[in-house]
């Protein structure tokens, strides 16, 4: 089971992801769960780096490292991304 802190971290980290991803979708429907596992975590975890820096050091007394804390975010929006791309590729 994922700990309540994790969520709280993912959701941040998705609330800059999800949104630059569907810029890229602008372009073409399929390129948001592309988008949404590489070039939209990757602009999430600039912006908790540049705005909650500080917020680590609650995660690193919990356990958690920012390699650990970025590969579960990847990880999750891959799980979520591989059937939304072949749903959409589908039609």
């Amino acid at each position: 089971m994922i700990p309540k802190a994790f969520w709280n971290y993912y959701f941040t980290i998705n609330a800059v992801s999800v949104p630059a991803s569907g810029v890229l979708a602008i372009s073409g429907l399929h390129w948001f769960p592309i988008a949404l596992c590489t070039f939209g975590p990757c602009m999430g975890l600039l912006a908790y780096y540049t705005f909650y820096r500080q917020h680590y050091y609650f995660y690193y007394n919990l356990g958690y490292t920012k390699t650990r804390l970025a590969f579960m975010v990847f990880a999750l929006n891959a799980i979520m991304a591989i059937p939304l791309l072949i749903l959409i590729l589908s039609f």
